[in-house]
């Protein structure tokens, strides 16, 4: 069933799409805090990894009320499918290194990253004032993730929790905001979804991925609604000379995967076309999604990507697609013993079909004037293969977002940039759950304006935004962001901005739901010293605060004698973040650190899911015809709920994993790469009760047939 998928109470609770269950807020029955103990991984009805905070515990045994369901369902409570996390990181080792650039000559700086997600304008990484880094097509290889959710876990800051193995629901809290706090993007289409605010970071293959960007604090001013906590840009590969690749590879828990792309580039009467396509399919085997569970949980996965550019005179025409399908195994938590008492688990599953189309033209109306329109499209669909109960339909959860996008950027002189735009969605989404249907579509539309002034030592971004709901009606939205070079190499920064987070269609019309709810509003303000230490060599320290208010959360209602969700509670993140980063061929390294305090102001209590520190370091040698790597990531304990009986005042444990990757040239054309991951087989949960890989071994055999 779609719902009760990641239980957690002991008494019977709101179901919840896979999805929704990890989305991460805080719940008036089970805590404040996270979003509200469910995740549904793909927008399925399940308990997911961002669960409320511990301090008020009890309804839901520690979920949001954007779970529709409730994992302690009859029979039917939807657990989270453990089998894709495995395959996933075959796949990733798999795909790893189409189409990857030559490296440039020893001793080069590998500088000059030019990042467009913060401002949707060019800007040179190492200029950029709000907190971005980026991740390249060599760093997603040498993860060795075949899923965006396996690399993202790999960096401090981002703290990645996921219901079990490959496949399953995956969610991250970007500095400590709920998950859905964070807006996901494949080249600029949002793919979070309508039921629990998330994406399938746990679908999305990396052979597809030419780049990562990261965002971390509010970009509503452009990315309207929910961005929060921050935003994920997913960049797809894009055309270039001719190349085609080919990659098979296979490793832990019984995963094979096969990838292949190609591109192309070339000329036309009056023009010039491009193309890149690829295809990724991935099956594991997986292992048993929850801790005392012995049924291994198989994932399914098959992914086709594709851009393809021609150039007719002034305009420049883009289409671009992105579709993954596949299915997953689970398990449900069975509370059919004597007085409702656990009894086990039951084997389920569901499929899920994911998708992006876009179409876009460029063109310039005047020399100095840039401007394009796209025209979008994204769809999200669960299906259950079980009933949600006795007698009653399997359950599902779709969301499609028709969208219409223009953007504008005029070049007002050498010191002095401005933008303009608008964005106009319609997001629909359906759902049955337990019988219970959700029908529901939502207008919004919002205009924003952006300066951007360099000149001498002053750097400075400001921006406003007015957006209209159709359910909230309308409201504004500012940031702004301040440079100083104190020295030629050193910079001192300061930001500050709004955002919001509109209630989930879970939150309106599911358990508990209030179609009166209000948005949540969030300021942000930070701090940051940038020093470049040598031409290949940087490090910044960075202070944030984020307050949020008018925190949703279920209550018990006495007029209506039941659980229903209020705007009551307040919220703040804060911390202190430090990064370092060098690239200088044949070396390659950098390192995080954060120490943040996510806390429900109202009581206290810590929001779960959440450690209060974590760090994370890579470094990468090239050795001639091999290439070597090892890196480590460490997480602090976490406040969580237990992930069986719903008890709050469970702490998991913090953890330190560590791994190693190599690889080496057996001709011009073939590659043969090695990735171990958890090299001390570490037993540890990012979510209560669920299980994480233990040490793992992926070979990958890669083949490129130049143009």
């Amino acid at each position: 069933m779609i719902a009760a998928r990641a239980g957690r109470a002991a008494a019977p609770t709101p179901l919840v799409p896979r999805r929704a269950k990890m989305a991460g807020y805080p719940s008036a029955a089970t805590g404040a805090g996270d979003s509200g103990g469910f995740h549904d991984h793909r927008r399925r009805l399940v308990p997911g990894p961002d669960v409320p905070s511990p301090a008020r515990g009890a309804l839901a045994g520690g979920r949001r009320r954007d779970d529709m369901r409730s994992a302690v369902t009859l029979r039917r409570g939807r657990a989270i499918p453990a089998a894709r996390c495995a395959l996933g990181m075959a796949l990733a080792c798999a795909s790893g290194a189409l189409f990857a650039a030559p490296d440039p000559p020893p001793g080069v700086p590998v500088l000059g990253t030019v990042t467009v997600t913060a401002t949707r304008t060019p800007v040179p990484l190492a200029d950029a004032l709000a907190p971005t880094f980026v991740i390249n097509r060599r760093e997603i290889e040498d993860s060795g993730a075949t899923t965006v959710a396996g690399v993202l876990r790999r960096y401090a800051g981002l703290t990645v929790a996921q219901l079990g193995g490959p496949g399953q629901p995956a969610s991250v809290f970007m500095r400590g905001a709920n998950s859905n706090y964070t807006v996901v993007l494949i080249d600029g289409v949002r793919i979070n979804d309508a039921t629990s605010g998330l994406a399938p970071l746990a679908d999305i293959g990396t052979q597809m991925i030419e780049r990562i960007e990261v965002v971390e604090g509010p970009r509503a001013v452009i990315y309207g609604a929910d961005a929060i906590g921050g935003v994920i840009n997913i960049i797809t590969r894009r055309p270039g000379p001719r190349q085609l690749e080919a990659a098979v590879g296979g490793g832990s828990y019984d995963t094979v995967s096969g990838a292949a792309a190609l591109r192309d580039e070339g000329n036309f009467s009056g023009g010039r076309w491009g193309a890149a396509l690829s295809v990724q399919q991935e099956h594991s085997g997986g292992f048993p999604v929850f801790a005392g569970s012995n049924e291994s949980a198989a994932y399914r996965n098959r992914t086709l990507a594709g851009r393809f550019t021609g150039a007719f005179g002034p305009v420049e025409l883009e289409a671009r697609v992105w579709d993954t399908h596949g299915s997953t195994q689970y398990a449900n938590l069975d509370f059919n013993g004597p007085g409702f008492s656990f009894n086990g688990f039951l084997p389920a599953s569901d499929d899920f079909h994911d998708q992006v189309l876009a179409v876009e033209a460029r063109m310039h109306p005047l020399p100095r004037w840039s401007s394009s329109f796209t025209l979008a499209r994204s769809a999200d669909v669960t299906d259950q293969n079980q009933p949600d109960a006795p007698g009653l339909p399997p359950g599902f959860v779709r969301t499609v977002r028709p969208e219409l996008d223009w953007h504008n950027v005029v070049d007002a002189g050498a010191h002095h940039r401005v933008s303009f735009g608008a964005r106009a969605q319609n997001e629909r989404v359906s759902s049955l759950s337990f019988g219970d249907r959700i029908h529901e579509s939502t207008p919004q539309a919002y205009g924003y304006l952006q300066d951007e002034l360099d000149y001498g030592r002053n750097h400075a971004t400001a921006a406003i935004n007015y957006l209209h709901d159709g359910a909230f009606g309308g409201r504004f939205d500012w940031s702004a962001e301040y440079g100083y070079d104190l020295f030629a190499h050193t910079r001192l920064i300061a930001n500050a901005g709004s955002a919001f987070h509109t209630p989930t269609a879970n939150d309106r019309f599911g358990f508990g739901g209030n179609p009166r709810l209000e948005p949540e509003k969030a300021l942000d303000y930070e701090l940051a010293l940038r020093q470049q230490l040598t031409d290949a060599q940087d490090v910044e320290l960075r202070l944030f605060r984020t307050d949020v208010r008018d925190l949703i959360e279920l209550r018990f209602d006495q007029s209506v004698n039941a659980f229903s969700a209020f705007n009551v509670d307040r919220a703040r993140m804060e911390g202190v973040q430090l990064r370092w980063s060098y690239g200088a061929q044949p070396w390659r390294a950098q390192a995080s650190m954060i120490y943040q305090d996510p806390r429900d102001l109202t009581t206290g209590q810590r929001l779960l899911r959440r450690p209060r520190w974590g760090g994370s370091a890579h470094l990468d040698r090239r050795l001639g015809r091999f290439d070597l790597g090892g890196d480590i990531y460490a997480a602090g304990n976490r406040a969580d709920v237990d992930g069986i009986t719903g008890a709050t005042g469970v702490v998991d444990g913090g953890y330190v994993l560590f791994g190693l990757h190599g690889g080496v040239r057996l001709d011009a054309r073939t590659r043969l790469q090695l990735r171990l991951g958890n090299l001390l087989d570490h037993r540890y949960q990012t979510v209560n009760g669920y299980n994480q890989p233990g040490r793992t071994v992926y070979v990958t055999l890669r083949y490129t047939l130049p143009g």
